[in-house]
């Protein structure tokens, strides 16, 4: 069936990318073969395509890192497989959409978070250590933010990025950069980046004066590496909204990979003495820590409730930011909470 571009805008797709970032996928390992599980029949047969191609791959080039053959072997098929543009069309012609990773290979389908969930699946099958690195752009108004989510990948020593949907790696000093050096250099990264320019979405981007490598230099994002991280929220006056971002306090993985996410509320006015969350729910266990400068206040999250929770805070709000985070108490179980709004008062 035709379809027009024109009717769901790359900034509705954009933007449709937030939902699937939160994918809870664990990869680690070392072995890089397929392992006998029980999988999809598209999985299972990607997987057998791409050890086949690795193994050609190294044994023509024994000194290149096996690992980084394997990391551009499902790097690349995964974006030539799981298509934005064809995610575009189901959408515009009212047709589902994929969720799972065989769902998305079998509809050839996807969005960047599923093809990040397709790549970390893959590589957990072949054994490869590997993390999501999430990407949240701040825009002048809240409603303006945007997101985006790749991969990295741990061999020789170093964390290496792979940016999925455009196919893009950086070889910095004659290697796959992590995400920190391309940050940290990001004219270098620039000039250093590999990306397949053919693509028919990189192509569709780049016409609508799109930069799909924003994130190289933008100046007001927020990464997550392995869901690690500090999410800044600016509020309305006293009202604290994720707005295309992360909706959940805590760590929801116990992989030695990830880590907790923070939010750090902007722009708090001195003076405010009391905290609401609406929170949606909970699981695991750990207290709720409202920090300012030393000063905190911890809550059991097992004794929230889904709704309103209002926390007065035993010590005085300067003018600045409020950091609300999780304290594990007990480092073997995850423990996280869900919310929807954060509202602060004097």
């Amino acid at each position: 069936m035709a379809f027009s571009m024109h009717k769901i805008s790359i900034r509705q797709i954009f933007l449709l990318w937030i939902s699937y970032l939160l994918i809870n996928i664990v990869a680690i390992g070392s072995d890089l073969r397929a392992q006998d599980v029980t999988i999809g029949s598209k999985t299972k047969q990607l997987l057998n395509e791409i050890s086949n191609e690795v193994d050609q791959l190294s044994e023509r080039s024994p000194n290149v890192d096996r690992a980084y053959i394997a990391s551009i072997s499902i790097m690349n098929h995964v974006q030539r497989i799981v298509s934005p543009l064809q995610y575009s069309v189901l959408k515009t012609t009212g047709e589902d959409t994929p969720k799972t990773v065989e769902e998305c290979l079998e509809a050839k389908a996807g969005i960047c978070g599923n093809q990040v969930a397709c790549f970390l699946e893959l590589a957990n099958h072949l054994k490869l250590r590997a993390r999501p690195v999430e990407f949240y752009l701040h825009g002048k108004t809240p409603k303006e933010n945007t997101s985006h989510i790749c991969a990295e990948v741990y061999y020789d020593q170093a964390w290496r990025f792979f940016d999925v949907t455009w196919g893009t790696y950086f070889m910095m000093d004659g290697k796959a950069a992590s995400i920190d050096a391309v940050r940290e250099s990001p004219t270098v990264a620039r000039q250093a980046a590999v990306t397949n320019e053919t693509d028919q979405w990189f192509l569709h981007w780049r016409r609508s004066g799109l930069d799909p490598l924003t994130y190289v230099d933008h100046k007001f994002v927020d990464i997550l590496r392995g869901r690690n991280g500090v999410i800044r929220l600016r509020g309305n006056e006293f009202v604290y909204l994720p707005t295309h971002q992360p909706t959940f306090i805590g760590l929801n993985s116990l992989s030695s990979d990830y880590g907790p996410v923070r939010i750090e509320l902007l722009d708090v006015h001195a003076g405010v003495s009391r905290v609401i969350i609406q929170v949606s729910g909970y699981a695991g266990t750990g207290e709720l820590v409202i920090e300012q400068r030393g000063n905190k206040m911890a809550y059991p999250i097992t004794e929230l409730k889904i709704g309103e929770n209002e926390f007065v805070l035993p010590y005085k709000v300067a003018a600045g930011e409020l950091e609300v985070k999780m304290k594990a108490t007990n480092p073997a179980k995850i423990g996280y909470v869900v919310y929807s709004r954060i509202h602060v008062s004097r």
